[in-house]
């Protein structure tokens, strides 16, 4: 099964509020934050990571222990995505690390393997203005940093 099709899985999970394999963390909170596919919801995933930085405090290397937080971190990527993909007219491509250098071999330089890059997406088509895209980076900077200095919402504006 292709990355693609993994997301494509996640995000049904989460709009039928179905159950993920090894759990969802932060559920309640992610169901409150009114995630319809808008542009201005990217806004709000900007205020639920900030909340759950300011109350939990949470630490790198626990956290990627822990499979809920995993795919916490891999929904908010994957509706990332796909609020942009919807909102460009564009096709979305999903690519594991490994895969995207492949296709981008000299990305290897300024890519460097970690969490962060463990997936990302080229858009094509629509009037997306760029095309290649690691969502994870500005949620994983908002969410352990406290003072961050990327945004998710303002991350999308050069697609959009």
């Amino acid at each position: 099964m292709t990355i693609t099709h993994v997301a494509l899985r996640y995000l049904k999970a989460f709009d039928n509020n179905e159950e993920f394999d090894g759990g969802l963390s932060f559920k309640t909170a992610l169901s409150q934050s009114n995630l319809d596919g808008s542009r201005e919801s990217l806004a709000r995933i900007d205020t639920l990571l900030d909340q759950i930085q300011l109350r939990f405090k949470p630490d790198r290397e626990e956290y990627f222990g822990n499979q809920a937080h995993v795919n916490f971190m891999y929904l908010l990527a994957f509706y990332v995505g796909r609020v942009v993909a919807t909102e460009t007219n564009s096709t979305i491509e999903w690519y594991q690390y490994d895969e995207l250098l492949e296709l981008m071999p000299d990305h290897r330089d300024f890519f460097p393997r970690c969490f962060a890059s463990s997936v990302s997406c080229i858009l094509s088509g629509g009037t997306s203005r760029g095309n290649f895209f690691v969502p994870i980076s500005s949620i994983q900077e908002r969410l352990f940093e406290e003072f961050p200095e990327k945004s998710v919402a303002f991350s999308t504006t050069a697609f959009m």
